[in-house]
């Protein structure tokens, strides 16, 4: 039912720990608090902020992301929040940031914990008072967006060693969803299977549509510290090679 409701349409788990997770979704997503989703790297953070954002009345906006990890340090600040022509080396035009982007939607703020310090005090202040000023600009410009931010490190940790700003940290910290890995949840392995193997034999053309028994014990004996994306990988490579319609171990 609360899959139904709130669309988790790429999500897959009906252990107790995901219908937790569920029930999180379905009693925040309406609202406008800003949520800070943890968990180890491969658990699949962003397809919950997705489900959280298609579940509210967002749904219509942009849902827009930005991997912090992914970027330099030097173009973090210019990827949230934009730039002026001229403002630095390269900047031959205005470029609207990630705030812009999403205004009157959702911005998914991936690995926040890899934000410098200096440039989590302007992210407060963005967050704080719906203003986002560019680089290179004169002027402030309003938006409307609701955040959700996403981390695989300890930040209370990283408070504690002066990393992370405890300001910034309880802006963003509203309300907290923390997805468990996949070895804490062990029951959700089959129907992930399943999901994976439909999805990947459409991909690759394959006429895969199953797993024996055997394989899919060895998949629940193993540790996944990868968690789903190594799942993922383990289950694409085999279907890539596989010259049957059953995945065998």
């Amino acid at each position: 039912r609360l899959k139904q409701t709130v669309h988790f349409n790429r999500i897959v788990g009906n252990s107790p720990e995901m219908m937790k997770i569920y029930e999180r979704i379905e009693q925040v997503a309406k609202t406008r608090s800003n949520i800070l989703i943890s968990g180890e790297s491969g658990t699949g953070k962003e397809l919950i902020a997705q489900a959280i954002h298609h579940a509210s009345d967002r749904k219509a906006k942009p849902f827009i992301t930005v991997n912090i990890s992914a970027l330099s340090e030097s173009l973090i600040e210019s990827a949230l929040f934009g730039h002026k022509k001229g403002a630095f080396t390269g900047a031959v035009s205005d470029h609207p940031g990630r705030f812009e982007q999403a205004n009157g939607g959702t911005l998914f703020i991936d690995e926040v914990g890899d934000i410098p310090l200096s440039v989590q005090v302007k992210l407060l202040r963005a967050i704080q008072f719906g203003q986002v000023e560019p680089i290179g600009g004169l002027e402030s410009v309003t938006v409307d967006v609701r955040v959700i931010t996403a981390t695989s490190r300890d930040l209370e940790q990283m408070i504690e060693a002066g990393e992370f700003r405890q300001d910034f940290f309880y802006r963003i910290n509203v309300i907290t969803i923390t997805i468990p890995p996949l070895r804490e949840r062990k029951s959700d392995i089959p129907p992930l299977v399943n999901h994976i193997i439909s999805e990947f034999s459409k991909e690759h053309h394959k006429q895969v549509t199953g797993i024996s028994s055997e394989a899919l014990d060895g998949l629940m004996k193993h540790d996944f510290r990868g968690n789903v994306r190594e799942l993922e990988n383990i289950l694409q490579r085999a279907i890539v090679l596989c010259r049957a319609d059953m995945l065998t171990s």
